[in-house]
């Protein structure tokens, strides 16, 4: 079975670049979907590659040959400087950390920082193979409707648990809280948090019940804080893009029958859908899951007053516990979830890299903020510029909702969709006028007003 998922590989270099690379939210799920002796194809030194590895590894081998062979590299240079400047700080840090820890926190931190790089050379990647607006959009809705799939099948598991069918993951059957998760794990319910406000700035409302719906499926208390704290950003950026504009201006007597209809919805379905989310409300039993993420805090904390500029390494936080009380609370024999990392990007960043790597994380992300605005605002393509004012929201609501969650770390599906929009936002920024218009003309109407 390995040596034909290798042949599947080896074709998928046959193939034209963009759609591929257009396809790569697709393979993520598939993945992970694979029996587990296929996750990994490949093993160089203490690096498993698994086959969407390799495609992305083939997909730079023809990238950089066509920048070679073309002259034509197509670069977003605060972009790229915030990300190499990200990169950088983290890999000094993981050296610094060898240094002082030993070979073992060198070893994990430097696979962990390899892993980044090869899935941080998507942006770059979808940016270069995507020379036309069409293909840009193509991305896009390979992207959106990867997520409704992964919506659906929040709700094929929701009928299917009963009858022994479910695809990919439901947790809590023995225990009668079920919490489902489908192929992408636990952080389903921060991916289809996009697709929610996609819908949303679209006036999609059948699309953005069916994503919160499926959000609510997971019975994650992090997840419902950001769809909160999502949902007030769409209302001070969202609300300003032309669809919701057009559908206030044309339909606003639909506003009373969509809340007669949402009344319903609520009264009939929301209460099975968040049957676990209560429960757990209702039962206490959040409290184990807050008090592990108090106490993996207050570790990193430690890590961060020892190592304040620097931290302990790339993603090292789980290796460096035994230096720093972490047998008094875990059982490092088996390491599971509550102990793999830091439980917040913020304080993930400090305990990796410390002060430089807070400072490195800011960057990129403002970066990545600023070109999502960029696009949205100048791109006449309605559709394209609908979907980067969702993206900058969803963004948004990762730095300030998803509080209780690592979500740029290596094989995060967060932030796969992140690279991803990057990589669109890049190529899209390309096709935009050079210079700022003068003016508007007259009759034509801004995609987007932000002030």
């Amino acid at each position: 079975m390995k040596a034909l998922l290798l042949l599947l590989v080896a074709l998928s270099a046959a193939l034209p670049s963009r759609f591929i690379a257009a396809g790569l939210p697709v393979l993520w799920v598939l993945q992970r979907l694979l029996p587990p002796d296929l996750a990994s194809l490949l093993r160089v030194g203490p690096v498993e590659l698994a086959p969407t590895d390799l495609v992305i590894l083939l997909l730079f081998a023809k990238l950089l040959t066509s920048v070679v062979l073309r002259k034509e590299l197509v670069v977003e240079p605060a972009l790229y400087l915030a990300l190499g400047g990200y990169l950088m700080v983290n890999l000094v840090a993981t050296l610094v950390a060898g240094i002082k820890f030993g070979e073992p926190q060198l070893v994990r931190c430097a696979t962990s920082w390899a892993r980044f790089v090869s899935e941080v050379l998507v942006v770059p990647i979808i940016a270069q193979t995507m020379k036309t607006l069409p293909q840009a959009k193509l991305c896009i809705r390979v992207l959106l409707g990867t997520l409704v799939a992964l919506a659906v099948i929040q709700f094929v598991n929701y009928v299917g648990v009963g009858h022994g069918f479910v695809i990919g993951e439901v947790q809590g059957v023995e225990r009668g809280e079920l919490r489902y998760f489908g192929p992408v794990g636990d952080s389903v319910g921060m991916m289809l948090l996009l697709g929610f406000l996609a819908s949303l700035c679209f006036v999609n409302l059948t699309g953005a019940a069916l994503f919160l719906g499926g959000i609510l499926l997971t019975a994650g208390l992090g997840a419902v804080l950001a769809t909160g704290v999502g949902t007030l950003f769409f209302l001070l950026f969202g609300t300003r893009t032309a669809a919701v504009r057009d559908f206030s201006r044309r339909k606003l007597w639909v506003l009373p029958l969509v809340a007669l209809a949402g009344i319903f919805a609520l009264a009939v379905f929301a209460k099975p859908l968040t049957a676990t989310l209560f429960g757990r409300l209702g039962t206490g039993t959040y409290a184990d899951s807050g008090a592990q993420r108090a106490v993996s805090a207050s570790l990193a904390g430690a890590m961060i007053i020892d190592n304040p500029l620097l931290g302990v390494g790339y993603m090292g936080y789980e290796r460096a516990l035994a230096n720093y009380g972490g047998p008094k609370y875990f059982d490092l024999t088996k390491p599971d979830g509550a102990t793999a990392n830091a439980n917040n990007q913020i304080l993930q960043a400090l305990t990796d890299a410390g002060l430089f790597g807070l400072i490195a994380l800011a960057a990129l992300l403002v970066c990545a903020g600023r070109l999502f605005l960029r696009v949205a605002a100048r791109c006449e393509d309605q559709f394209v510029s609908t979907f980067f004012v969702a993206v900058f929201i969803w963004l948004l609501a990762q730095v300030f909702g998803n509080i209780a969650a690592v979500w740029l770390n290596p094989s995060s599906f967060v932030a796969r969709l992140l690279w991803v929009a990057l990589g669109v936002a890049v190529a899209v920024a390309r096709l935009l006028p050079k210079a700022e218009p003068q003016g508007i003309p007259a009759g034509a109407q801004p995609q987007l007003q932000l002030a």
